[in-house]
C-alpha cells in the first residue's frame, strides 16, 4: 500500500520561500511544477527545455518511456535567472 501526500498551496509557497540558493530553487520549482520524478529531473539536459512550446522533454521516464510535460512561465523565468 502506498501513502500519498499532498501539499497545499501555502506549504508549497513556503518551501520555495525558504530556499535561497537559486540553483536549488530552480530544481525544486521545475520538478514540482512539471510533475517530474527526481530521477527524471536528474537526467534533464538543457536541450530538453523548449521555451517556445513551453514544454519539458522527459527521456526514459517511468517504464523507459519518453514524454512531454508543461513548463510554467514562472519556472522558465527562474531557469533563465539561474
Amino acid at each position: 500500500m502506498s501513502l500519498l501526500m499532498f501539499l497545499d498551496l501555502s506549504e508549497v509557497e513556503s518551501i520555495f520561500a525558504v530556499t535561497k540558493n537559486l540553483k536549488h530553487k530552480a530544481i525544486l520549482m521545475l520538478t514540482y511544477s512539471s510533475g517530474l520524478r527526481v530521477s527524471e529531473t536528474a537526467r534533464l539536459e538543457l536541450t530538453d527545455i523548449d521555451s517556445k512550446r513551453m514544454t519539458v522533454m522527459i527521456r526514459q521516464g517511468k517504464g523507459g518511456k519518453d514524454r512531454y510535460s508543461i513548463l510554467s512561465q514562472t519556472t522558465l523565468e527562474l531557469l533563465r535567472q539561474y
